[in-house]
């Protein structure tokens, strides 16, 4: 899903906001497992959610990411304990990311299933690779990756780095994130294409604006679902 498709929303918007809504609404549910990326990005725990996101004009409804990671958490102990050990489950305003690798395609599915029926997920990318366990030495050139490119957010002062959330894996940097501006991501993604050991770089990411719009489209659809069950009088 582009950046074209939210541009068009945004336009609709301020030409009708009723109509941007339900449009918004009626496609909300396929979001799930599904993502907006930066084009030209994509080549084949939890975050709190920074100042910059949650200030945002109209923005008043804030995800619990962290009681969202404990349902997950649970979940994963009561189902196959053995996945905390082998996959990564990051939460940012309600969507969530899953790296790491896993051993057979029925894990990968038990996985699939426990956060797809997680409520309070607005949207899950699903980067889980199935195949043979890293060793410790690829696994530290992947923390060393991630560390480098949070210092360089962190010392970028265009970047708002609590925005962000940074996983490599086998030398692919993901990042999901929440920012003002496309611009800022794209300075994020820049950042990661310098730093040496990077093969590819992956942004799953949506603007402060795209934010509050999802926020009204569910909260429309709450308010919708609402009415149609309240008792008639007769």
């Amino acid at each position: 899903m582009g950046f074209e498709y939210f541009e068009k929303l945004k336009t609709g918007r301020r030409q009708n906001n009723r109509h941007v809504l339900s449009l918004l609404a009626a496609l909300f549910p396929a979001l799930i497992f599904s993502g907006c990326t930066v084009p030209g990005t994509i080549v084949g725990g939890v975050s709190t959610v920074g100042s910059a996101a949650l200030s945002a004009p109209g923005f008043e409804k804030r995800v619990n990411d962290a009681g969202l990671m404990v349902t997950l958490n649970r979940a994963l102990l009561q189902e196959d304990d053995t996945l905390l050990l082998k996959i990564k489950i990051d939460a940012l305003a309600g969507r969530v990311m899953l790296t790491g690798t896993v051993q057979d395609e029925v894990s990968h599915k038990t996985l699939q299933k426990i956060v797809g029926d997680t409520a309070g997920i607005r949207q899950v990318f699903d980067y889980v690779k199935v195949s043979e366990p890293r060793g410790f030495s690829k696994a530290a050139r992947d923390g060393l990756i991630s560390t480098r490119l949070r210092t360089a957010m962190m010392t970028d002062q265009a970047i708002s780095a609590v925005n962000f959330i940074i996983r490599t894996h086998r030398g692919v940097v993901y990042i999901l994130g929440i920012a003002p501006t496309e611009e800022e991501a794209q300075r994020v993604v820049n950042h990661a294409r310098t730093i040496s050991g990077v093969v590819e770089v992956k942004l799953e990411f949506e603007t402060v604006d795209e934010m509050i719009l999802a926020f009204a489209a569910a909260e429309e659809l709450s308010n919708a679902s609402s009415d149609d069950n309240a008792p008639r009088e007769r």
